[in-house]
């Protein structure tokens, strides 16, 4: 590696936050849409917001702490402060709290890799107070993962975090939200870098279901790529690429957009990255370098 790659991971870090755009989300697959941007910021330099999702009004995502350099759920009030869920283990980084109504109870499905299960949550006291309620997956280190119905079937799509995390996409179906999970067929369905992995809530316009994916073809969390589902069943797999988002050049987070998640009717929510330089992230990453070097 050069000196210039080594300087560029040690001084070049991903910080993310979150936007609200007044349009629905059907408005992105309009070519010349150009979303007007309400962002909430973040906690600032000891960390940020990403992987945003919204049920009932509340809106949730990932608190990344820099210090710890992993990731916790929280609850965004009003103000844009993040108040931390309770439920969810201290212990191992959550992600991506993908929310979701089903027999009205509200349930998280969040990113918990590190566990090696996906588990899911159901909401005692919302929005803050949660349990879990089940092991969806035992065994399973998804990234991303992303319930949605399809034909009769709950449907999760997730990408390994051991095998190709931005570019495999895996599928698991069952009759009922709660399981019992059989995995499609044909996992791994997909082996693209720039539209396997999900970002964000699927979402139906003119009789058509339409999946978020990550572009990740220039960088992880690059862009997003808005996928057509053609055939979907426990035995076959079928999608298009119908459009490419990317950051606008104007917005303060114009390097990279990973998550688009359908809301209140009428809105959206996003997130994006600039690139800047996290003490935190710089020790972390000098020291895995040092060690490589012993």
């Amino acid at each position: 590696m050069r000196i210039h790659d080594h300087w560029k991971d040690l001084t070049r870090h991903d910080e993310w936050a979150v936007g609200v755009v007044e349009a629905p989300i059907q408005r992105f697959l309009e070519p010349d849409f150009r979303p007007v941007v309400r962002w909430l910021g973040g906690p600032g330099k000891w960390g940020y917001f990403a992987d945003p999702f919204e049920i009932r009004g509340w809106t949730f995502c990932e608190h990344w702490v820099a210090a710890s350099n992993r990731g916790h759920l929280c609850w965004l009030d009003g103000e844009g402060k993040g108040i931390p869920l309770s439920g969810f283990p201290r212990d191992k980084h959550h992600s991506y709290p993908y929310v979701i109504e089903d027999e009205g109870e509200v349930y998280c499905i969040p990113e918990s890799w590190e566990s090696g299960s996906v588990h899911i949550y159901r909401a005692v006291r919302p929005p803050v107070v949660w349990e879990r309620t089940a092991t969806l997956l035992p065994g399973v280190a998804a990234a991303d993962p992303t319930p949605f119905q399809y034909e009769g079937r709950w449907w999760l799509a997730y990408s390994d975090q051991h095998a190709g995390h931005m570019s495999e996409l895996c599928l698991w179906h069952a009759p009922r939200l709660l399981g019992p999970w059989s995995p499609h067929a044909g996992n791994p369905v997909k082996s693209d870098l720039g539209s396997a992995r999900p970002g964000g809530t699927p979402f139906w316009h003119e009789g058509a279901l339409y999946r978020p994916a990550q572009d990740c073809r220039n960088s992880y969390g690059g862009g997003l790529a808005l996928n057509r589902i053609v055939r979907l069943t426990p035995e076959a797999f079928e999608e298009e690429t119908v459009r490419y988002l990317a950051p606008d050049a104007a917005w303060p987070w114009a390097d990279g957009l990973h998550t688009l998640a359908a809301a209140t009717p009428g809105r959206t929510l996003i997130d994006a990255k600039r690139y800047r330089c996290i003490p935190a992230e710089m020790r972390r990453v000098l020291g895995k370098k040092l060690q490589k070097l012993w």
